[in-house]
């Protein structure tokens, strides 16, 4: 399996990033109504996480501020949306980008839609800078944080979209990667595998997601939930650790 690089995921204990995580597949989508032609969705064969499996996501002296996967807590402090707003505005980037809230109903293996096209793309990278692969890790990492009422999951490619990138094009150094990489690499059927983890209201996510595949789910969940996103150049431990 190939190991998350250059993006990494930050845990304390890797026993309770197994308690809010599972492995699954991926299938895909042709024709869909609703969906982007080739959309990569879950497969909805999730498993435990393998007890050793915490440690191939480990953040080691190369990992860059910009490629850390990290899961916090809201402070108590946060009591409503203006105060997060407030907040993330004093997390050090001095022009975040407010990407909108959403409010999803349960039962949705992928959350994301297109705006111009309203259809959901399925498990993608985020090309708000379409930064080139030799530039992709300097991108803006997202931060989005789960308002509730209920619990979603996020779901995230153990493959880069750097190492897909040299995997599909013999010239990739000056290619500008996007999600129709990723969905060439599973034509390919090259491996892949997805991880799944939950956030509860009241918890958020800062991801490289243009470096990192990903999408969010609410399957499985009794209640709507809804998030609040951002993008930003933030440094790491910002927020408590959640895991």
């Amino acid at each position: 399996m190939t190991t998350m690089h250059p993006a990494a995921i930050a845990f304390r204990d890797p026993e309770a990033l197994r308690a809010r995580s599972e492995l699954g597949g991926f299938r895909r989508l042709h024709l869909r109504p609703g969906y982007e032609s080739c959309a990569v969705l879950p497969d909805a064969t999730w498993q435990p996480l393998p007890e050793s499996y915490p440690e191939r996501f480990a953040p080691s002296i190369f990992t860059q501020d910009s490629g850390l996967i990290e899961f916090f807590k809201l402070p108590e402090t946060v009591t409503d949306r203006h105060v997060l707003a407030a907040l993330v505005g004093e997390l050090g980037d001095p022009a975040p980008v407010f990407l909108g809230e959403t409010d999803d109903p349960p039962g949705e293996p992928v959350t994301h839609r297109t705006p111009e096209t309203g259809l959901r793309p399925g498990l993608h990278v985020d090309n708000h800078q379409n930064l080139p692969y030799a530039a992709r890790d300097t991108a803006r990492r997202r931060l989005c944080v789960n308002l509730g009422p209920g619990s979603r999951h996020v779901l995230l490619s153990d493959t880069d979209i750097k190492s897909i990138c040299r995997t599909v094009h013999d010239r990739y150094e000056t290619h500008h990667p996007s999600t129709d990489d990723l969905r060439m690499f599973v034509t390919l059927r090259r491996p892949l595998k997805l991880l799944r983890i939950r956030i509860d209201p009241g918890e958020g996510w800062l991801v490289p997601t243009a470096v990192i595949p990903y999408d969010e789910s609410t399957e499985g969940q009794e209640l709507n939930s809804v998030t609040a996103s951002w993008l930003g150049h933030w440094e790491r431990g910002l927020f408590g650790p959640l895991l």
